[in-house]
């Protein structure tokens, strides 16, 4: 699995000094976002060829509490890759204790940028898909 660390930010937290749940959406986009970087290709380059990647669902699980200033990882792998369709896996730890947070999963779709519509990687862009196709395990 892949892993994205970093801390947790003040302003992620709520009154009670926790991670505030709506949060562990955001911590797993910025892990997505990285992984795509680092696997395929910048996201902002692909987006500019006119695809983009929207979620269709996600959920998690939400098994124990980050607080301001803990390390955090997010280790996540590419579970389902169809040209069209993809879904990726995660599991948020606190880096010092290991301890698992939040473990959940996203799906998405990729289309054009102006319509939303579906696009079929293999046949629009052979190329990303390639890319994408390669990394699932």
């Amino acid at each position: 699995m892949w892993e994205y660390r970093r801390r947790v930010r003040y302003y992620e937290t709520d009154k009670m000094g926790v991670v505030h749940h709506s949060n562990y959406l955001r911590l797993i986009e910025d892990a997505r976002m990285d992984w795509i970087g680092d696997h395929v290709m910048n996201y902002n380059d692909m987006e500019k060829m006119g695809v983009i990647i929207p979620v269709v669902n996600a959920s998690g699980n939400f098994r124990a509490f980050l607080r301001y200033d803990d390390l955090f990882s997010v280790k996540m792998e590419l579970t389902k890759f169809t040209g069209v369709r993809m879904r990726f896996q995660y599991k948020v730890h606190n880096a010092k204790t290991g301890e698992l947070c939040y473990d959940g999963d996203s799906e998405h779709y990729f289309a054009e940028d102006k319509n939303y519509r579906p696009i079929s990687l293999k046949r629009k862009f052979p190329k990303l898909y390639g890319a994408f196709e390669s990394l699932l395990k």
